[in-house]
């Protein structure tokens, strides 16, 4: 298994803070193959998130780093 890191780079967008977006791993985002040909756009997915910003991105969680599982996709809720 390799290091998950707990740290990022990302910020969350507003020009008035200067907090950082928390981690995948801290936040416990995980990537399910399970989910990968699910309608995205309906049931409790990132998408239907009032933090989830268009295209594919959290205003909260890092897109950056490995999830829980350890896999790095570089973006939240991979829509296919």
């Amino acid at each position: 298994m390799t290091h998950m890191s707990r740290e990022t780079t990302q910020r969350i967008p507003q020009e008035a803070t200067k907090l950082k977006k928390l981690a995948k791993v801290t936040a416990r985002y995980m990537e399910m193959e399970q989910f990968s040909d699910s309608d995205h756009h309906t049931g409790y997915f990132c998408y239907n998130c009032i933090y989830f910003i268009k295209p594919n991105h959290c205003a909260i969680v890092t897109d950056e780093g490995e999830d829980v599982n350890g896999r790095t996709s570089g973006i939240i809720n991979q829509l296919r």
